[in-house]
């Protein structure tokens, strides 16, 4: 941290040139508790995170203070507080480097209390303001050296947001243009598939109809060989109705016939020999037959 301490006793050098390339520096506006009217701007530089131990430079545009505070000064602080050293240097991230989502919401969660030579911050936490930590700071040799840089930086990095901002407009204007040839192809193709589907539609009935002729058709058929196959049965079944009437008929003719008593004379005299040898019940007979 010392490249930063040398940079701001003596501005007049380059930033870049004695500091890490990883360096961040982040600058933003504060109001101070016992000063509300007056705004205050607090550069933040860092390597890695927080808990690492930052810089500090504060100004009101006529002075500034520098101070630093180490490693071991946070993890002190994180002890104090009763916080892990996670959660400790996240708080110190949101009071010290405020995103843009927290500044626009304008919530004051955090508070900045200066004194002669000491800067402190707090949290507001169930109404209850919680210390979190402070810095020692000196005057700055050169303030208005030091104001100058803040300025170049902060406008330096305006140039950088702008730049930022202009490629992602540009490149909206690109999506922006893909959407809208996207949405023309796509009513293209509703286009298309409502035309198609209403040609299938019309294929589909076409098809359906054509269906239903030929059922009909060969329901027809149907009726029609079920008629003819009826016929020659009803025939048949006349027929067999009348041969059976004409075989009753004949049946009871045959046992009408009148029934013919033939006697041993009757053989005789047709040349038929007979035995004569009769019982005395067949002898008794024949005056009867012969009467």
């Amino acid at each position: 941290m010392s490249c930063i301490t040398y940079t701001v006793s003596c501005c007049s050098l380059s930033f870049s040139s004695f500091c890490p390339t990883d360096m961040k520096s982040a600058v933003h506006q504060i109001f101070l508790t016992s000063d509300p009217n007056i705004p205050y701007f607090l550069r933040i530089d860092w390597s890695g995170d927080l808990g690492a131990g930052f810089t500090l430079v504060l100004t009101n545009g006529c002075a500034a203070w520098i101070g630093e505070v180490s490693e071991e000064e946070v993890t002190k602080g994180a002890s104090d507080t009763g916080m892990s050293r996670e959660r400790y240097v996240e708080e110190l991230h949101q009071a010290l480097i405020p995103d843009k989502k927290e500044r626009r919401s304008g919530e004051k969660k955090y508070s900045f209390q200066l004194s002669s030579d000491q800067l402190t911050y707090q949290k507001m936490s169930d109404s209850v303001l919680v210390m979190l930590g402070s810095v020692e700071l000196q005057p700055a040799p050169d303030p208005l050296e030091l104001n100058q840089e803040m300025i170049g930086q902060t406008l330096k990095h305006n140039l950088d947001l702008e730049a930022t901002n202009s490629k992602l407009l540009e490149e909206n204007r690109k999506l922006q243009h893909e959407h809208n040839q996207i949405l023309k192809e796509l009513d293209i193709h509703v286009k298309n598939k409502n035309a198609l589907e209403k040609q299938m539609y019309s294929r589909f009935v076409m098809v359906l109809n054509d269906k239903k002729a030929k059922i009909r058709e060969l329901q027809e058929e149907v009726r029609t060989l079920q008629q003819t196959s009826d016929q020659p049965s009803a025939k048949v079944r006349r027929q067999s109705d009348a041969s059976d009437d004409d075989n009753s008929s004949l049946d009871i003719n045959h046992f009408q016939d009148p029934t013919i008593v033939i006697t041993g004379r009757n053989l005789e005299r047709h040349g038929i020999p007979v035995d004569h040898s009769f019982s005395s019940s067949e002898a008794s007979l024949q005056p009867d037959l012969q009467s």
